[in-house]
């Protein structure tokens, strides 16, 4: 039996990465390495979607499905110019 048979290890990493995510994003926003038009796309995409109307007006739970949907792709894209680069040999 394993130590914490209530939550299966997958679910736990899950919610782990996603915690991740939703601290990396906005730190991802506010560095200077990542180029200004990523964090306009993932601003723009993200406000016009909660502001605009969609399918189910006045409950978020399609706007939260989106934001979740759209924060691994922007940390994934934006992680790429964070990372520092290797010191090229002569």
């Amino acid at each position: 039996m394993s130590n914490n048979s209530r939550t299966p290890r997958g679910k736990t990493r899950t919610f782990a990465r996603l915690w991740m995510l939703f601290r990396t994003a906005p730190q991802l926003m506010l560095s200077s390495k990542v180029p200004l038009h990523l964090k306009a796309i993932f601003g723009a995409a993200l406000v016009l979607y909660w502001i605009l109307p969609d399918l189910m007006p006045f409950i978020p739970i399609d706007d939260m499905v989106f934001t979740m949907i759209l924060i691994p792709w922007f940390t994934r894209i934006a992680e790429k110019y964070e990372q520092p680069t290797l010191p090229t040999r002569p």
